[in-house]
C-alpha cells in the first residue's frame, strides 16, 4: 500500500513539474515573439488613440487589415494559453503571476471588437476560452504583495 502511494505521489509531482517547465518556457517565449508584442502594441495604440475604434477591425474591409491580423494574433494566442490552462498543460498561478495585467488589459481594450467579430460571424463562441480566462481572474485578482 506504501508503495502505491508513493508511486502516486511521485506521478503527481512529475505532473505538477512539468505543467510549470510548459508554463515557463511559454512564458519567456512570449518575450521573443515579435508578432505577439507588435499585436499588443497595436491593440493599446488603439485603446490610447483619441481617434480610435478598434471594433472597425472586425468588419470588412478592416477585418483584412495588418492590425485585424495582429489583434487576432494576440487573441488566438491568449485564447490557446487559456485552453492550456483549462486542461491541465499550464500552471494557472505562474501565468496569472506573469501576464495578469497584461491579459487583463487586453481584454479590457478587446471587449467591443470580440462582441463584434462574434456578431459578424454569428458565433459566441469565438474567444470564449480567452473570456472564461479574464472572468476567472477578474473574481480573483492578483493580490498585492506589497507590506
Amino acid at each position: 500500500m506504501v508503495g502505491v502511494l508513493v508511486a502516486v505521489i511521485s506521478v503527481l509531482s512529475v505532473r505538477a513539474t512539468a505543467r510549470k517547465k510548459q508554463s515557463a518556457d511559454v512564458i519567456f517565449a512570449i518575450r521573443n515573439d515579435s508578432l505577439l508584442r507588435e499585436g499588443i502594441r497595436v491593440i493599446r495604440e488603439e485603446a490610447t488613440h483619441h481617434n480610435s475604434n478598434i471594433r472597425k477591425y472586425a468588419k470588412t474591409p478592416d477585418s483584412q487589415s495588418d492590425n485585424a491580423a495582429s489583434i487576432r494574433y494576440v487573441l488566438n494566442h491568449f485564447e490557446y494559453v487559456s485552453v492550456g490552462i483549462q486542461n491541465g498543460i499550464y500552471d494557472e498561478d505562474m501565468f496569472k503571476k506573469a501576464s495578469f495585467s497584461t491579459i487583463m488589459e487586453i481584454r479590457r481594450h478587446t471587449e467591443t471588437y470580440i462582441t463584434d467579430v462574434r456578431t459578424a460571424q454569428n458565433r459566441d463562441t469565438i474567444y470564449q476560452e480567452f473570456c472564461w480566462l479574464c472572468e476567472r481572474w477578474k473574481k480573483k485578482p492578483l493580490k498585492s504583495q506589497a507590506k
